[in-house]
């Protein structure tokens, strides 16, 4: 790995589970999956499709998972999990996130200020 252009410790990660039920509601389950992110005391927002974190990769991975779990434990027979990663430099002057550029209002959360 070159540590010429180091990768920033903190990243975004995007993810969305789609649990299957035997019978019962999908809403119920995806929110015990956010209630996992909502326990983990990071930067978060949860959107209409997906919910976006920030914070360092592995850590962001252990709470995809342990989601994924709580979806099984509320009784998900199979769950698909997609997950999306930004990543930067720390020689970046620019960025197309805009979570760094704070475009909208309900960004906030992960703008530096």
């Amino acid at each position: 790995m070159s540590t010429q252009n180091p990768i920033l410790k903190d990243v975004f990660v995007a993810f969305q589970v789609i649990p299957r039920l035997k019978e019962g509601n999908n809403f119920e389950v995806v929110d015990k999956a956010i209630d996992v992110v909502k326990a983990a005391n990071v930067p978060y927002q949860v959107g209409a499709m997906e919910t976006t974190m920030k914070g360092e990769l592995n850590h962001l991975l252990d709470i995809v998972k342990d989601a994924q779990q709580a979806c099984y434990d509320a009784g998900a027979l199979e769950v698909i999990t997609n997950i999306k990663i930004h990543s930067k430099t720390e020689s970046v002057t620019d960025t197309f996130c805009t979570y760094d550029r704070g475009v909208t209002p309900a960004n906030h959360m992960f703008v530096n200020k």
